[in-house]
């Protein structure tokens, strides 16, 4: 037999540890919100070592069945943090199992031999006396408009064998008599596409490269982003001085007698593929090189029937030269931009985290620029003030331990995260973190009414500066053993993207966004700030949850407060 618990989507389920004593019976959502929790399991004593079984599910909505899949994490110290587990296998990757699937006779005469070598990957699963493992669940995770009322999720586990049960767990999810309202928070991960192609070791934009950027934009549009950069030029990026990334630009440029044309054919395709899968916002490659825009970024073009490459590390940026491209350049944008409705979609860039010391630099690219990003929407991320104070940056994206320099004197901002924003209480989503610390970012963001968020690394599965490509499965700590902070997905062996718990997690903490907007919307944001304040006293990004279950009492507290005013 193989025993259960079931749990919510803040605790984590070790190989040799399982937060029993905090099993839950029910959760609360909205009638289009996904909604997650974990199965914990394994075999009892005295039964077979390993159990092999299958899945089969009971429920009115659609369910969403993964095996949480351990990576080998070596670094785990963060700064005044208690109570973090040491080097070892950390539950983070997704693994799709398929519910209500056939059973398979172990024995090697009569196997179904299509089932078992086509479809054993998202099939098989074994319970071992051991070891804990969880399932994870999500119900409605294609955000269906649902009834309300309560509804009852039983998953049942079947001998692989004999089909006999061998195992079961239930839940009840309590659906308000509400909707979350659209969601206007906007939310990005940088893209990496030479990531892909040196990963799948595919040319960039083939048919299967965009294949490959469908799977992985629509598994992050199933979590909540909604904006993804867009690799109008290679992104000046994690670059070395004087060296290249991969090139992955969209734009084809020819340069003529006359000054340049431009081909947006390839952009188009990129956008349709994104909207397809679920982005709405696209945010165009920095239009000079990282850390204070010295230079501009690699770009190619076709001179005289040859690809050259025009600018670059070698090109001043605020030189004669490359201001004649860009006011020919971003004029013609904006006229694609218009017809494909991006106009108010689209966000741009001067450059990446400038500081003190190349003020100067980023402000000459500023005034390249001109006014030619006038009525669109533009922003850097940075940490110093100085930048917004003299009108150098639009709308400010703030580091999260600088967003206490900023509150009160923008009209609007944004915040991010890297990997090292971890002291105090800090929000974070490095596998290490835990998942409440993670998730608490959502209510911190609508509190200080920040109205954006981004993080550099969706699937950057590259070193410090972009050197050696590694495997996050096999070497999470592939980025300077900071394990997770520069991917959210791992890649699958046929182009797909793993999701990963932390990824499911934000995504809950954007709707604790939207859903705080829905109690907005009915009583003024008043009320909606006391509620929080009732659970967590004054919020700053500092404020920590102390147990998973107090956001879990926040959200279903605010549940019941949105159906009283109904």
């Amino acid at each position: 037999m193989i025993q259960t618990v079931v749990l919510s989507s803040l605790h984590r389920v070790f190989p040799d540890s399982c937060p029993e004593s905090s099993r839950i019976t029910r959760l609360t959502a909205f009638k289009n919100e996904p909604v997650s929790f974990q199965i914990a399991f394994r075999t009892t004593d005295g039964s077979d070592r390993t159990n092999p079984f299958n899945l089969k599910t009971e429920s009115d909505a659609q369910l969403s069945c993964y095996l949480v899949g351990y990576v080998p994490v070596l670094h785990t110290h963060i700064p005044n943090i208690e109570n973090v587990p040491g080097p070892g296998l950390y539950p983070d990757m997704l693994l799709p199992k398929s519910a209500d699937s056939e059973t398979v006779n172990e024995g090697f005469e009569y196997f179904n031999q299509d089932l078992y070598f086509e479809k054993g990957e998202n099939t098989h699963l074994y319970a071992a006396d051991d070891c804990w493992q969880s399932l994870w669940v999500t119900f409605n995770e294609n955000r269906k408009t649902l009834p309300a009322g309560t509804h009852r999720i039983k998953v049942i586990f079947t001998s692989r064998k004999t089909d006999s049960e061998i195992g079961s767990a239930e839940i009840d999810i309590d659906i308000v008599d509400a909707s979350l309202p659209k969601q206007r928070f906007i939310y990005t991960n940088w893209f990496h596409c030479d990531c892909l192609s040196d990963y799948y070791n595919e040319e960039v934009f083939t048919d299967r490269f965009f294949g490959i950027i469908g799977n992985y934009a629509s598994a992050a549009a199933k979590n909540g982003m909604n904006m993804i950069l867009m690799p109008a030029f290679t992104p000046a990026l994690d670059t070395p001085v004087g060296k290249e990334r991969k090139t992955v630009q969209l734009v084809k440029i020819t340069v003529t007698e006359n000054g340049y044309k431009f081909d947006f054919s390839l952009m188009k395709r990129f956008v349709d593929v994104c909207r397809r899968a679920g982005i709405e916002y696209f945010e165009h490659a920095h239009l000079f090189s990282q850390w204070g825009a010295e230079a501009a970024p690699k770009i190619i073009a076709d001179v005289n029937g040859k690809e050259k490459q025009i600018f670059g590390w070698k090109t001043k940026a605020s030189g004669a030269k490359y201001r004649a491209f860009l006011k020919e350049y971003l004029p013609a944008l904006f006229e694609f931009l218009k017809t494909e409705k991006l106009s108010k979609k689209i966000m741009f860039h001067i450059s990446d985290e400038p500081n003190e010391k190349n003020a100067e630099s980023y402000k000459k690219a500023v005034a390249a620029v001109g006014g030619l990003l006038d009525g669109y929407m533009s922003g850097d991320a940075l940490s110093h003030y100085l930048f917004y104070r003299d009108k150098s940056v639009k709308m400010p994206i703030v580091c999260t331990n600088a967003v206490d320099n900023f509150l009160g004197k923008c009209k609007k901002m944004w915040c991010y995260y890297t990997g090292g924003q971890l002291r105090n209480g800090l929000s974070n989503r490095l596998i290490v973190n835990t998942p409440e610390r993670n998730r608490m970012i959502g209510i911190q963001m609508y509190y200080l009414n920040i109205s954006g968020f981004l993080h550099w690394g969706y699937n950057y599965y590259y070193d410090v500066l972009s050197h050696g490509l590694f495997d996050p499965k096999i070497n999470p700590c592939g980025y300077n053993l900071h394990p997770g902070t520069s991917y959210f997905v791992y890649p699958g062996h046929d182009g797909t993207a793993i999701q990963s718990t932390r990824q499911k997690v934000f995504g809950e903490a954007i709707n604790d966004i939207r859903a705080l907007k829905a109690y907005e919307s009915l009583c003024g944001r008043d009320a909606a700030m006391r509620l929080i304040e009732k659970h967590f006293g004054k919020v700053t990004v500092y404020t920590c949850p102390e147990t998973p279950e107090q956001l879990l009492d926040f959200r279903a507290d605010l549940a019941a407060a949105v159906s009283a005013k109904l």
